[in-house]
């Protein structure tokens, strides 16, 4: 799960830092929020792959950017905001370390919750 994480992470980072600049805003994420907005990127991803590509007919990129464009959105972060962070955070191995294990505890303790509730509870 951790692998998988990293490489989705790698994706969106060299994906946004493909994408344009709206606001201008170059402020790095504190890691709290990078843990944050990497999850939900990571979930947006994982929608693509799961659901939205089993049409093949759409294009996959432009599936990708729709959704990381709406998680953004939900953040209030530009694309070159989130990509600059990355960068910051890649250059700062410790640090991406302590974000990449918060997205990943938030990512373990959802999946824990949604088995929790489907287990039926021992009389």
């Amino acid at each position: 799960m951790t692998r998988r994480l990293i490489i989705l992470f790698f994706a969106s980072a060299v994906f946004f830092s493909c994408s344009s600049n709206k606001d201008g805003n170059n402020e790095i994420l504190n890691q709290d929020k990078m843990a944050s907005v990497l999850y939900d990127v990571l979930l947006a991803e994982s929608f693509v792959e799961s659901y939205l590509m089993k049409d093949t007919t759409l294009n996959k990129d432009s599936l990708l950017k729709v959704e990381m464009d709406k998680v953004l959105k939900v953040y209030g972060i530009s694309s070159k905001t989130f990509s600059e962070s990355y960068l910051y955070y890649k250059t700062h191995p410790i640090l991406l370390e302590t974000v990449m294990d918060s997205a990943h505890e938030r990512a373990v303790r959802g999946r824990t919750e949604i088995f929790t509730r489907r287990t039926p509870k021992s009389r």
